[in-house]
């Protein structure tokens, strides 16, 4: 009796050990699970912050454009926290190694002594009918101003001016939002752009292309053409097979203005 008893024993242990082992890892599964959906959701949830701060914006800007025609300037309020892009980046070039990283340690500083509101100043707003975009465009491409809406290269010219302007724009697949339906755009299609004093400048695409990071920078300057060019840029990065650092262009001449 007694072995049977220590036998009886030893099976209830084992069984208590099985199933102390089960709830354990029920637990870092659900654990695992809540945490899965949370990042999961962070990203969207970004996306709708970013959206809704960038409608209001161009809300503020259209109200300008439409009280005044004599606007000189005009101005939105963002964070400066809170609302990144996953995989936001600067994209530096040139074959001074020591340069690139003395640029890339300037852009830190500066950005970690900004204020924790930032004022962006808009250059106009964009607006391509063939895809829904209507966005503010802003006179900087940081990374901050690319949160809420389009930026201009700063090594370009503004949009209407002798040269090429380039709008830079993230391409955002949450939202399907931003430059996300610029894959869309086709040759002959219009891009309109309406600068804050009112006027709206009308340009037809010439070309779409997709280019790598290497060669992105001779399409890009504002001293390429010297005919009225707008180039509007975002990441091609996984389409047909291109890799890190593609760009998708879409390169337009100005064919009329208001």
């Amino acid at each position: 009796m007694l072995y049977v008893k220590q036998k009886v024993n030893i099976y209830f242990g084992t069984d208590m050990n099985k199933n102390k082992l089960n709830t354990v890892l029920i637990i870092i599964s659900v654990v695992l699970l809540v945490a899965g959906i949370i990042l999961m959701c962070i990203e969207p949830f970004k996306s709708s912050k970013r959206e809704k701060i960038t409608n209001e914006a161009l809300d503020i800007v259209q109200s300008n454009i439409d009280l005044s025609l004599e606007a000189t300037e005009i101005t939105f309020v963002v964070p400066r926290d809170g609302n990144e892009i996953a995989g936001e980046s600067y994209d530096y070039y040139g074959e001074d190694e020591e340069a690139i990283l003395a640029l890339q340690q300037q852009v830190e500083d500066n950005e970690k002594n900004l204020p924790e509101n930032v004022t962006l100043t808009c250059a106009g707003i964009l607006k391509i009918g063939d895809i829904d975009l209507e966005l503010p465009v802003w006179t900087e491409c940081s990374r901050i101003a690319l949160r809420y809406g389009l930026g201009i290269y700063e090594d370009s010219v503004m949009p209407g001016s002798v040269g090429n302007s380039t709008i830079l724009g993230h391409r955002n697949q949450h939202t399907n939002t931003m430059f996300y339906r610029l894959k869309e755009v086709e040759v002959g299609d219009v891009v309109y752009f309406v600068t804050v004093d009112g006027h709206e400048l009308m340009f037809t695409v010439d070309e779409v292309k997709i280019v790598n990071s290497e060669s992105l920078m001779q399409y890009i300057t504002g001293d390429i053409t010297d005919k009225i060019q707008l180039t509007l840029v975002t990441c091609a990065n996984g389409e047909h097979g291109y890799g890190e650092g593609a760009r998708r262009l879409v390169i337009c001449h100005m064919s009329q203005e208001d």
